[in-house]
């Protein structure tokens, strides 16, 4: 895998937006180990910066979420999981072509979490999801979502 370089201010900063200001305070001139131990430190703190940083910085962060997931530290971390199904979807709505290059990592980590979903101690009467299926439907949508688009629907959503 190739490593990349760490994001510019302005690669965080897309539109100079309040969040994007607080994102770069976060994670401009961090590591993917150094962001990882943010989200080790409060996952609901630190994944809004995700969301609201440029495209280019996203697809070098979100891997410090993913391994913060996949590792022990996030049992018990439900909001964590709500947090992320929401933010890949947020992200694919809006901008699929930016996300194809990390598309592969997102459905592993999608993968992982359903496979690994009791550690998390998901309340379904709390995250209950979009759809009828609950949060683990989400997932199940999201990673169709992110294998399968067709012309008429480029963000596989519909």
């Amino acid at each position: 895998m190739t490593t990349a370089m760490q994001p510019s201010l302005a690669e965080i900063n897309v539109h100079d937006s309040l969040d994007e200001r607080w994102a770069v305070g976060n994670f401009l001139g961090k590591t993917l180990e150094q962001a990882e131990e943010l989200f080790r430190e409060s996952a609901i703190t630190y994944q809004e910066d995700l969301q609201h940083m440029g495209p280019v910085a996203f697809r070098f962060y979100i891997p410090a979420f993913v391994n913060y997931l996949r590792s022990t530290a996030s049992s018990g971390d439900s909001y964590a999981v709500n947090a992320f199904v929401s933010l890949v979807r947020n992200r694919w709505e809006h901008e699929p072509d930016e996300l194809k290059p990390v598309r592969e990592t997102l459905v592993d980590a999608c993968r992982a979490i359903l496979a690994e979903w009791d550690r998390f101690g998901v309340d379904e009467t709390i995250y209950c999801g979009w759809g009828e299926m609950g949060l683990r439907g989400d997932y199940e949508a999201l990673i169709a979502s992110l294998t399968t688009t067709s012309a008429d629907d480029p963000a596989g959503l519909r």
